[in-house]
């Protein structure tokens, strides 16, 4: 390899082509300092210099103890009346996609059914997603809705892939978000999976509740992944 700058800038310019053609996505631990000063035969100390210049950069993070991973996008969490999930994440410059994981009518849970208004047990849409920016993922969401309310909800959804547009069509011409309760947790073991995430890294969890024009319960769902929040007003829709 030519050397044509200082040798810790050789290591992060390296680092960074790896990350640029996909030989280490999002989430993958990058090599150990040891592992890094063989391979360019250097001292940790040069090592040290390159992974805090990319640290700088918001390209790697490092966790002490841990080592240092590739940085995920962080999906933009933008509370507000109106923006949604593929809106704030095009305004950043990226492009946004979502992948349904399941979709089926169940028996409701006790905190969905008091929170849809309906008796536990009661059949509800159960929809989970998960979510993805420049085709990696980036965060998983449930979504329920009264089955009895939403009878064709499956049906139209698959036809038109948009939770919004679906509303539309049953005679929901707008909602907005009553209530949102915020946590953290670390993953579970699939969603680890799922979201290509270290088992270390927190997730950032969502519960909601939606209401429709008259205030009546719509819909009920829980997000998790890695997220940034944007901006916090009352009231948003789902895209």
């Amino acid at each position: 390899m030519a050397i044509t700058g200082p040798l810790w800038r050789e290591i992060s310019k390296s680092l960074e082509r790896r990350i640029e053609v996909k030989q280490l996505r999002p989430g993958d631990k990058l090599p150990t300092e040891y592992e890094l000063s063989h391979e360019f035969m250097v001292n940790r100390h040069t090592v040290r210099r390159a992974l805090s210049y990319l640290q700088e950069k918001g390209v790697v993070e490092s966790t002490q103890g841990r080592g240092s991973f590739v940085r995920r996008l962080s999906e933009p969490m933008r509370l507000g009346r109106r923006p949604r999930f593929s809106e704030a994440v095009r305004q950043n410059g990226h492009e946004p996609s979502t992948r349904t994981l399941k979709l089926d009518v169940r028996p409701s849970e006790a905190k969905v059914a008091q929170e849809l208004g309906l008796k536990p047990g009661k059949p509800v849409v159960y929809l989970e997603r998960l979510r993805l920016i420049d085709g990696e993922p980036t965060g998983l969401s449930t979504h329920c809705f009264s089955f009895e309310r939403f009878p064709t909800f499956i049906e139209m959804y698959r036809a038109r892939g948009s939770i919004t547009q679906t509303m539309i069509d049953s005679g929901v011409p707008d909602y907005t978000r009553k209530q949102t309760a915020i946590s953290a947790r670390l993953p579970t073991t699939r969603e680890a999976e799922l979201l290509h995430l270290p088992r270390h890294v927190s997730l950032l969890i969502r519960r909601y509740l939606n209401v429709d024009g008259l205030g009546r319960p719509l819909e009920y769902g829980e997000s998790s992944g890695t997220a940034e929040v944007v901006i916090e007003f009352p009231g948003v829709m789902n895209d």
